[in-house]
């Protein structure tokens, strides 16, 4: 076979590499570091930065490119509810926002949307703030943002500056970002007695789907009247940005809620957007699916009494981030981190990403099926939570702790959910199994008898080309005990 590179399949082509790894040790350092380092990348969970740089060509006279480390600052994993507004840290993941349960509606909202990201280990990674600044209108927060006013909080050397989400995206993966500035938070003003919402998608699958169409809307309704005083309805993965629809807030303003007023502003919202045709949908299933899921989500805005919030399996991700024993990183560093309660140290070398690494240096059964998060055959915990090992960095393991699928048992037994899996029959060509096992025990340890709802929901993030679900969800339905034994 030719190595040539351009008679090589994409898959096969080597991406761009990661030189150097900066560390900052605080907010304040990294905003001097991206300063001095200019071209250097901002990472903080990384789920959409890796993937990018495995589809992007490899510059022969280049040296690789440099990352700037956001992933665990404490300044920039908070959630702070003022009196009027509420503020999320640039590395505050999705699965952070989903547990915030009752800090305020508006985040409730932003929390619809986060349900709907990825899997749960994606969702142990991924930001809100990486997911506006990787800026695809089918990036799902972005219309819960819109549709809530956020602000974006910029920040650089010479100071910050606060622009509204609305003007923060220029075109399709093009952002009002300029050189050296990093987005420090995001800026949500609180609801008022009278302030309802939704949000709302539509995907060919039920989970890990991109968005053939998704949107939030937010209502403000007089106290008197209970007619609609303000609404902002945006409206997202339909055309090149996301954006509020004027027309069908021009047209709700004044009216009550009741079906006639729904029908007639989701045929508005139909009519005003222009729908791209791609491989998820055509431009004409976009128009008429859109008008459909309007209608029935202001419908729904009736009895507001009557939502409840959706919970869902997080996989672990509570468990404190480890402080970086080393701030500057390069292919050829050494990293250190406990694999299995054993100390492993190896240099970073060509390994990128935390499965590489794995493989090469500890030999473990943990496997690479997608190589993009998609199918979970790559899950280990990372100090305590569930991720796809394909989409870590691996300087960002540095002084972790590790589990793999060969640490979920003893020197003298499985563990219960390996010995469920065996007498459920639940494993058949085995290829998938070790992720699995790694979700299900971090499903167990979160809920002890999980029901088949959880079961489904916790293991969504992993897939089983056999179609081995059933038996599978059969080996976690019945209760496990809590003490290890069996």
């Amino acid at each position: 076979m030719s190595t040539k590179a351009g008679l090589l399949h994409e898959s096969q082509r080597l991406g761009t590499q990661i030189n150097r790894v900066l560390r900052p040790a605080s907010w304040s350092e990294a905003i001097e570091l991206s300063d001095s380092f200019p071209e250097a990348v901002p990472v903080a969970g990384a789920t959409d930065l890796l993937l990018d740089l495995a589809r992007q060509p490899t510059d022969a006279e280049a040296s690789g490119i440099t990352l700037l480390d956001l992933w665990g600052l404490a300044e920039c994993s908070q959630i702070n509810v003022g009196n009027s507004d509420v503020v999320v840290g640039c590395g505050v993941t999705h699965n952070q926002i989903i547990q915030e349960v009752g800090l305020d509606p508006a985040l409730d909202l932003l929390r619809l949307a986060c349900l709907e990201i990825g899997s749960p280990q994606l969702r142990n990674r991924a930001t809100v703030v990486g997911n506006i600044v990787t800026a695809s209108p089918a990036n799902d927060t972005i219309s819960a943002l819109v549709a809530l006013n956020a602000v974006v909080i910029i920040d650089s050397l010479t100071g910050e500056r606060e622009v509204p989400i609305r003007k923060f995206f220029k075109g399709f993966r093009n952002t009002a970002l300029r050189r050296s500035e990093l987005v420090r938070a995001i800026r949500i003003p609180k609801w008022g007695l009278n302030t309802i919402g939704t949000w709302l998608k539509i995907g060919n699958r039920s989970a890990q789907a991109i968005s053939v169409v998704h949107a939030g809307l937010v209502l403000e309704l007089n106290e008197a009247t209970s007619a609609v005083t303000t609404a902002d309805v945006a409206i997202g993965s339909v055309s090149e940005t996301i954006g509020v629809s004027a027309a069908l807030s021009e047209y709700l303003i004044g009216k009550p809620l009741n079906a006639e007023t729904a029908a007639a502003a989701a045929h508005i919202a139909a009519r005003e957007i222009q729908p791209i045709d791609d491989i998820r949908g055509t431009a004409a299933y976009r128009r008429s699916v859109t008008e459909t899921a309007v209608r029935r989500a202001l419908l729904s805005l009736f009895d507001t009494s009557a939502s409840e919030l959706r919970t869902t399996p997080l996989l672990g991700w509570m468990v404190g981030r480890s402080e970086p024993p080393r701030l500057d990183l390069s292919s050829q560093t050494e990293v250190s981190c406990k694999v299995n309660e054993s100390r492993v140290s190896a240099s970073i070398g060509a390994a990128q990403t935390l499965l590489e690494w794995l493989r090469t240096n500890v030999g473990t059964g943990t496997k690479e099926g997608c190589a993009e998060g998609e199918c979970g055959a790559c899950t280990v915990t990372l100090n305590g939570a569930a991720v796809t090992s394909c989409l870590v960095p691996t300087a960002q393991a540095d002084g972790a702790s590790i589990v793999t699928v060969e640490g979920l048992s003893s020197e003298e037994e499985l563990h219960p959910v390996q010995q469920r899996f065996l007498d459920e029959f639940a494993v058949q060509c085995g290829f998938c199994t070790p992720g699995f096992l790694v979700a299900a025990k971090a499903l167990n340890d979160e809920i002890k008898s999980p029901s088949e709802d959880e079961i489904r929901a916790g293991l969504a993030g992993n897939l089983c080309r056999c179609t081995g679900y059933y038996s599978i969800v059969e080996a976690l339905t019945r209760s496990l005990p809590s003490d290890g034994s069996y």
